[in-house]
């Protein structure tokens, strides 16, 4: 019995077969990572600018974190008031060995995101959770309110 013949047109397929499934796992690959929207990314660029200066290891961006951030940050912006969440709550089993949270709210002004890095900066409290060599990744989440006053938490870990 002879080997079945494949037709030229079937091998010369294979490798853009292969190409295009190779293509198809980076794109899956990068949408699946997480992507900061500006507002958020702004908040972890300053915190590892910080960070970079003060001679830290810089901070990685977790979705995990970032989602318990984003929806603490709705939280206080519904009910119009400032205040820390229960910190070990809404991490869907994530294992970490250190939490730490940074919670900030501006109304006005030209750069109300800048305001509040700037106040959590200032603050010996929020500064020592920016500046924490132990924190390895952090989550930011923002919010606006209706009354336009802009709600930021940031959370921080050690993983």
């Amino acid at each position: 019995m002879s080997a079945p013949t494949v037709p030229a047109t079937a091998l010369a397929a294979r490798p853009r077969r292969r190409a295009l499934a190779l293509l198809t796992v980076v794109v899956l690959a990068l949408t699946a990572t997480a992507c900061l929207p500006k507002e958020e990314q702004s908040f972890l660029d300053r915190t590892n600018a910080m960070r970079r200066t003060a001679g830290v290891r810089l901070l990685a961006e977790h979705g995990t974190l970032n989602a318990k951030a984003e929806a603490w940050a709705q939280q206080m912006a519904r009910v119009g008031k400032l205040s820390h969440s229960t910190l070990s709550a809404d991490l869907g089993g994530l294992r970490y060995l250190a939490l730490g949270e940074n919670v900030g709210m501006a109304s006005g002004g030209k750069d109300p995101w800048l305001q509040i890095h700037n106040a959590f900066a200032a603050s010996p409290e929020h500064r020592a959770n920016l500046l924490n060599s132990k924190y390895t990744h952090m989550g930011v989440g923002v919010a606006v309110s209706a009354d336009g006053r802009v709600w930021v938490t940031e959370v921080f870990a050690q993983l």
